[in-house]
């Protein structure tokens, strides 16, 4: 794809095997540049081919179309309601992320 005169994303079909992905999964899993070692990520894709991701207290709904909507959400009552009703995950309490060492 090009964009702005620059290549944007080079696509390779060829075959992949689950050991191809095991050094990208540990760098986001313990990179402190990770945005997944940095705020709580929640993202499933919707019925109508969409997306809709909880990221920290941001909410982002994106059609099938690639059309966003995004909100940052205040109280913790509205964090956990999108937890909920997007997600269906019941938590009683808004959840942190978690430093190294075990710190929350």
């Amino acid at each position: 794809m090009i964009r702005d005169g620059g290549r944007q994303y080079r696509l390779e079909v060829r075959p992949r095997v689950l050991g191809d992905f095991m050094t990208g999964a540990w760098w986001h899993s313990t990179s402190p540049r990770s945005h997944f070692m940095r705020s709580l990520v929640c993202s499933r894709v919707t019925e109508d081919g969409g997306r809709v991701t909880l990221s920290g207290r941001r909410l982002t709904s994106t059609a099938a179309d690639g059309t966003r909507r995004e909100r940052e959400l205040g109280a913790d009552e509205e964090v956990l309601a999108a937890y909920r009703e997007w997600f269906g995950i019941e938590l009683d309490r808004v959840p942190v992320v978690r430093r190294r060492g075990g710190d929350a």
